[in-house]
């Protein structure tokens, strides 16, 4: 696999890291890298030169202090068939002709993600639609989201939280085709013990109130994943 995950999938990645932040946090571009050491406190990972967000130079290596609450999330090829209603699941897709969707990637999301992230909106020059599957058919799946506002007869955007959820909340449907050659990826909650030595890992980085790099958290690969 190459470094560096589709637009589909950086969206996912920004789904799973979404965590609260100290006021005092400054949100950095995500590192994708391999693991040199991890001593449960402190992260030193060496990065790929692609993805790298400008913060290292080919050959060193950079440091971040994990935190207490920092998520630790894997992901894992799966199929079609494992999407069933009631899931929380994602799809990236592009437009096709009137107003036919059809995705490029899709992802199914563990259920302590559901909700994170939901709605309908632009990523990377795709459209990302998160939401509860409420339909599975031979070919496509149907995708019931909450959305920031109306626009004409689509509901869009980024749903906000339900506890300062506004009049202008709205709900919506997506029917995405599917076919058989679409990836389907899958997102699992994991543990600090998924983090060692040659694990490609892609880091979700902010600052401390001191300047230093903290992680709220990181999507981890398979140690014997290459570049």
């Amino acid at each position: 696999m190459k470094p560096g995950f589709g637009f589909g999938l950086a969206g996912a990645i920004a789904i799973a890291m979404a965590l609260p932040l100290a006021a005092s946090a400054q949100v950095l571009p995500r590192v994708k890298a391999r693991v040199v050491s991890f001593d449960g406190t402190t992260l030193v990972v060496a990065p790929f030169p692609a993805g790298s967000g400008g913060e290292a130079k080919p050959g060193e290596t950079m440091r971040f202090t994990v935190l207490p609450d920092t998520r630790y999330v894997a992901t894992r090829k799966a199929a079609l068939t494992d999407i069933k209603i009631g899931d929380f699941a994602g799809a990236a897709v592009r437009a096709g002709s009137g107003d036919r969707l059809r995705a490029e990637e899709i992802f199914l999301y563990p259920d302590a993600l559901r909700g994170t992230g939901e709605g309908r909106f632009t990523e990377k020059g795709r459209l990302m639609i998160n939401g509860t599957v409420s339909a599975v058919a031979p070919g496509r799946l149907t995708l019931h989201y909450r959305g920031l506002a109306p626009n004409g007869k689509l509901c869009e955007g980024r749903a906000p939280p339900p506890a300062i959820a506004s009049r202008l909340t709205c709900t919506g449907d997506a029917v995405v085709g599917a076919g058989d050659s679409v990836p389907v990826t899958a997102l699992t909650v994991g543990d600090a013990s998924m983090v060692v030595p040659d694990a490609v890992v892609t880091v979700s980085v902010a600052k401390n109130g001191e300047g230093g790099k903290v992680t709220p958290g990181l999507i981890v690969e398979k140690p014997d994943v290459s570049p």
